[in-house]
């Protein structure tokens, strides 16, 4: 079964029955929007289906959350008065059969990956191959290379791929033309490296960031992206939970106050939307100013500190800053003013991340931990570039909860990065030790394509 049929079969064949079931039970007028909602919430893309499935907990619950939700909205018009109201078993019933396609579906990609040909050399191929095992599941295998436009037509003929992803092995306009020609014919799907690395790993190389792909950024469709949507969903969120959590705030006060020196509240300033610094507010961990970054091991760091880090109790408070519009709920982490000034003179792209709110979480967050040295802000600024570039409500409702997972069980310090060596143009070094450190020039600077070729590491 291909993803085509899979596709079909989750947006159109089982809310179609689902449909049947509740009209069946209800009305048809119920029936209709049934089927209706379900066959939108399950014609997510293919890229926003790719991404989730990198988060271990949210491709489990996201696709729940949407079902719950859009049959949530059938048994509401119910009520309502809007159509007959619907039995508690005919939704029972639908939900069952909308998630069993989602996870049959899931299944079927797996055991059936997207058959991906690399123009460029076996190297190139062997890398992706690797690290697409590296990552972990994933829906495209490398089936082979080619070096050479003079074979693609008997390669394409006797592998038959569904997809051709092109590197910088041969010159790019030649490759694209070649492609585009042949796309009169019919054929595979046809990618750049840059972009499959951003579809299979859900990272943006470094190297590979030139004018064309930061312009892409100010696209009216990619500007606006998420952005009423997500900020009112800031608003409502952060609103909810502060009221929820004031009380537990307050009854952590003395016990802050007891083990620290200092006020209850740490502020500090922070870079924010277009560069433009705030003060963010967290609960008291450190003694100190905490100028520099930290580790796990931080000696600065008190006992009940310890405790509000490892559970991220301390950021509750910068759910004030959302309600503000200093941050929002998901966006790349707000760095120190002086730490983002010295990473902004090593690592040229680093001021792009700005573009966008910062957030409590992110999908660095998630992806590639807390970050001790420059070349871990790389790693991470690989990660923001990626949501930069594909941020959506949905993407900020999956993050949220893969936050859930990260909080509780996994340690930020000793996280490893999926696909850091992607974003480096390079192998990642050795984990950093947990003693904290000033930012440090490392090798040279990211810097973006400005005459054509690829950015690198500039001495």
């Amino acid at each position: 079964m291909t993803g085509r049929s899979v596709a079909t079969v989750r947006g159109v064949v089982v809310p179609l029955a689902a449909g049947v079931l509740v009209g069946l039970d209800a009305d048809p007028t119920s029936g209709l929007l049934a089927a209706g909602l379900l066959g939108a919430a399950a014609r997510r893309s293919p890229a926003d289906r790719d991404t989730v499935a990198a988060l271990p907990l949210a491709r489990v619950l996201l696709p729940a959350l949407i079902v719950v939700l859009a049959l949530g909205l059938v048994a509401a018009a119910g009520a309502l008065g809007l159509g007959s109201p619907v039995g508690a078993v005919a939704l029972v019933g639908a939900a069952a059969l909308a998630l069993t396609a989602e996870v049959l579906g899931d299944v079927v990609l797996r055991r059936h990956p997207t058959r991906v040909l690399v123009i460029g050399t076996p190297e190139e191929a062997d890398e992706l191959a690797a690290t697409l095992v590296a990552v972990g599941p994933s829906r495209f295998r490398i089936i082979g290379s080619t070096g050479s436009l003079l074979d693609l037509e008997a390669d394409l003929a006797r592998l038959r791929p569904e997809l051709v992803v092109h590197t910088d092995h041969l010159h790019a306009q030649s490759v694209r033309g070649a492609l585009a020609h042949r796309m009169r014919h019919g054929g595979p799907h046809v990618l750049s490296r840059t972009r499959f690395c951003e579809h299979a790993f859900g990272v943006v190389p470094l190297d590979a960031v030139d004018e064309d792909w930061l312009l892409r950024l100010a696209e009216p469709g990619r500007r606006s992206a998420g952005g009423a949507a997500s900020r009112a969903m800031d608003i409502a969120v952060s609103g909810v939970l502060l009221l929820l959590v004031a009380p537990f705030l307050l009854l952590l006060a003395p016990l802050i106050a007891a083990d620290g020196e200092g006020r209850i509240l740490f502020r500090q300033r922070r870079v924010g939307l277009h560069g433009r610094p705030f003060t963010i507010i967290k609960l008291r961990t450190m003694r100190g100013t905490g100028s520099d970054w930290s580790g796990a091991n931080d000696p600065r760091v008190t006992r009940i500190g310890a405790i509000l880090r490892k559970t991220h109790v301390d950021e509750l408070p910068q759910l004030w800053n959302v309600l503000r519009g200093d941050m929002a709920l998901v966006g790349p982490r707000p760095e120190q003013v002086a730490i983002s000034d010295r990473l902004g003179d090593v690592l040229p792209l680093f001021p792009y991340r700005h573009l966008v709110r910062p957030g409590i979480t992110g999908w660095a967050r998630v992806r590639a931990g807390y970050a001790a040295t420059t070349e871990a802000s790389a790693v991470k600024l690989g990660n923001d570039l990626f949501y930069l570039e594909h941020r959506s409500p949905v993407l900020d409702v999956a993050i949220l909860v893969e936050t859930v997972r990260v909080a509780l069980f996994e340690r930020q310090y000793d996280v490893d990065p999926p696909a850091a060596h992607i974003v480096l143009g390079r192998p990642a070094a050795t984990p950093p030790t947990a003693e904290p450190a000033p930012a440090q020039r490392i090798d040279g600077a990211f810097s973006p394509r400005t005459d054509g070729a690829a950015a690198q590491w500039a001495a």
